[in-house]
């Protein structure tokens, strides 16, 4: 296994970037970044900002586990996709699945993306597993999610980091990001519906000042999936006044609240508040 130095200069050189813009684009010094390049520090908490610019998986710039860069999730459909189209032939599958006639035509004939609905419906039209398309066998063997996580479709899977903002208005919708909705898309190692997708942490406010408790540091990954069932103590992100935020939902002598981690912020009654639950955290990444 490589080590981070090498792993970031791999990385860097690939991007095409100097030190000097890689640092300056994720907020350090640009000797703080030739530290970890010289192998004079050993982590930052600036590692998935780095992989993010560079463009590369933060599990493998953080670990050296897994690959590089991940295939895209219509990368993984299309090579899914490639045995069926070997099997049936373009017109065979449209034969097959007559109510995608014309998705077919434009995925294979005019290299179209395959959204999730059109995946959905393929495995469906084709009785393959709910997931299958999505499901990247490669990756898996690559160790992209350690080797205590079985595979199966659905169980893990790419899903699109998105900015606050996104959140906020995806809170209001029911349609599933894309590629190209999202610059970035993530590994989520646990199961998770077709809905959720990725936030970095921003501010302290989920920060325990206490050792050992749980606690979600800013640039910390979390995993928020719209369709998981929200539980008294369960964290979430929920959308008032406009904006979302990530807090604990807590329920407490008949009123409803959204507690900060951080005891220097207030705890939040939104009981007669006009409060929208965008998602349920599923877990999150700390690299560094």
């Amino acid at each position: 296994m490589t080590d981070l130095k090498d792993r970031l200069k791999e990385a860097r050189t690939a991007a095409g970037k100097t030190q000097k813009e890689t640092a300056e684009a994720v907020g350090m010094t640009q000797s703080a970044y030739s530290n970890l390049e010289r192998g004079s520090a050993y982590g930052s908490r600036f590692i998935t900002q780095i992989a993010e610019y560079l463009g590369v998986n933060p599990f493998w710039l953080a670990n050296g586990k897994g690959v590089m860069r991940d295939p895209t999730i219509e990368e993984v459909r299309r090579k899914n996709l490639d045995p069926l189209l070997d099997k049936y032939g373009v017109e065979g599958l449209k034969e097959k699945l007559p109510d995608l006639e014309s998705h077919i035509h434009f995925i294979f004939n005019e290299k179209r993306p395959i959204n999730s609905r059109v995946a959905r419906k393929i495995e469906a039209g084709l009785e393959l597993p709910l997931g299958s398309l999505d499901y990247d066998a490669t990756a898996k063997e690559a160790g992209n999610f350690g080797s205590n996580v079985s595979p199966g479709p659905r169980i893990q899977g790419q899903v699109p980091l998105i900015s606050w903002v996104q959140a906020g208005a995806f809170c209001e919708s029911i349609d599933i990001f894309e590629p190209g909705d999202a610059e970035n898309w993530m590994p989520c190692p646990v199961k998770h519906s077709d809905r959720t997708y990725a936030l970095q942490v921003k501010g302290d406010s989920m920060t325990s000042p206490y050792p050992g408790h749980k606690s979600y540091p800013e640039g910390t990954i979390i995993y928020v999936d719209p369709e998981a069932s929200i539980t008294n103590g369960c964290r979430v992100i929920a959308k008032l006044d406009g904006e979302a935020t990530f807090k604990t939902y807590a329920e407490d002598m008949g009123r409803i609240y959204l507690r900060p981690i951080n005891p220097s912020y207030p705890a939040m009654d939104i009981t007669d508040k006009n409060v929208s639950i965008c998602g349920v955290i599923l877990g999150s990444f700390s690299p560094g």
